[in-house]
């Protein structure tokens, strides 16, 4: 039994390999025979990691980059054409040795951020169709999705979806967008994000008035192109200020990242509190680097509330029963906690009101015991019905190893 794991794995985002931990976990122990590889952003990661062969999701992954922006987007433009024909080469070479092909997750069905259509809506729709070609069974497991407004990416994403064998989704939200577009299937059903799946092995008493401040390499929705790097630099702003409000109520800080290209903005962060800290002692705001998942939660836990953007620090936070709030910038947030009991604690980063942010800390702190009773309760039902999914799973690629699509 070949199983090949594929998308946006091993390149450094810690929410989308905490969900192929989850899944691996799965395979371990009810296909321990089957025989793993990758397609994915991060084959060298992966390998080394698991000791699996892995290659690159897209050729151009190997396309050393310009130095000169201009020329890169040249460079980009000329090679897009070659690239998607030697990328639906590969891909399809890479899908016909497998029974089961699986993507682990991930908000691949979003457009909250922006992503070109020749990415991964292409090479997904591509994966997709080479499962049906080949015989091969294709699964998107508890993935996120979102309403898309760019038309081609729309139609590519739709169409590989409705293409795989089997799909499940990580929320309501996203099984509701599913079904107004096509893409879910009566049978289909949301379960919760993978990463609630995964195994907690910390139990320690958190710092007293202590904040973990998750940050975010943001640049802006798929509209916000144009001014990017303005909305960068407002939110980066935002951030500092908002750890100097913390700094000046007396709490202490921990920055916390969910992708290495976030580590630049939690840096930014402490820079600025050191330069602004005018009190005895070191400045009461930390970063210390972490890869993984595990790294992560093991910052979460020495935290007593989270604030937090990237969805799977949200998800870490809840997850070890911490009172969270969500900086939201897509419906997958509110979806999130309101599923977790807490939908009053987002804000969307786009209309950010830093004086209420820090309202909703203090509102935390005071509710505390309620909230890791309430976490507690929810987070053993995620467990629940993830136990469920994977069975669903089970049964929908494993009952045979080849499969037409229905669709």
């Amino acid at each position: 039994m070949k199983v090949g794991l594929y998308g946006r794995l091993g390149g450094g985002n810690i929410g989308n390999d905490a969900m192929l931990d989850a899944v691996l976990d799965y395979l371990r122990k009810k296909r321990p025979d089957a025989e793993l590889d990758f397609m994915c952003e991060g084959p060298e990661a992966i390998t080394k990691r698991f000791g699996v062969p892995a290659v690159e999701l897209h050729w151009m992954q190997s396309r050393k980059p310009a130095r000169n922006r201009i020329v890169q987007k040249l460079l980009t433009l000329l090679r897009i054409g070659p690239a998607a024909i030697i990328d639906t080469w590969r891909t399809g070479r890479w899908v016909r040795r497998h029974d089961v092909v699986i993507i682990p997750g991930a908000g691949v069905l979003e457009a909250t951020l922006p992503q070109r259509p020749w990415e991964l809506p292409y090479s997904m729709l591509v994966m997709a169709v080479c499962g049906v070609l080949f015989g091969v069974k294709t699964a998107l497991v508890c993935v996120g999705g979102s309403r898309v407004e760019e038309p081609l990416i729309r139609y590519l994403l739709r169409s590989a979806a409705r293409m795989v064998t089997y799909r499940s989704f990580r929320d309501e939200y996203s099984l509701g967008v599913g079904r107004e577009t096509g893409v879910a299937k009566p049978q289909d059903r949301a379960y919760a994000d993978l990463a609630f799946a995964l195994p907690v092995e910390l139990a320690r008493d958190p710092e007293p008035r202590s904040v973990g401040v998750g940050v975010m390499a943001y640049y802006g929705a798929p509209t916000d192109r144009p001014r990017a790097d303005a909305v960068h630099a407002e939110y980066v702003g935002q951030m500092c200020a908002f750890v100097r409000r913390l700094v000046d109520s007396g709490r202490s800080v921990r920055l916390l990242i969910g992708d290495a290209l976030d580590e630049e903005v939690a840096k930014a962060v402490v820079d600025d509190a050191q330069s602004y800290w005018t009190g005895s002692g070191p400045v009461p705001v930390s970063y210390q680097p972490f890869t993984s998942f595990d790294g992560l939660l093991d910052q979460v836990a020495s935290v007593q509330t989270v604030v937090a953007m990237r969805y799977h620090c949200v998800v870490a936070g809840l997850k070890l029963g911490r009172p969270t709030l969500a900086i939201g910038y897509g419906r997958k947030h509110d979806a999130l906690m309101a599923d977790m009991g807490l939908p009053q604690y987002v804000q969307d980063v786009r209309t950010l009101d830093l004086d209420r942010l820090v309202e909703q800390v203090a509102e935390l702190e005071s509710l505390e015991p309620q909230i890791i009773k309430t976490l507690a309760e929810r987070a053993a039902d995620c467990r629940e019905r993830l136990e469920e999914g994977f069975k669903d799973l089970d049964t929908a690629l494993f009952t045979s190893t080849r499969t037409q699509v229905t669709r």
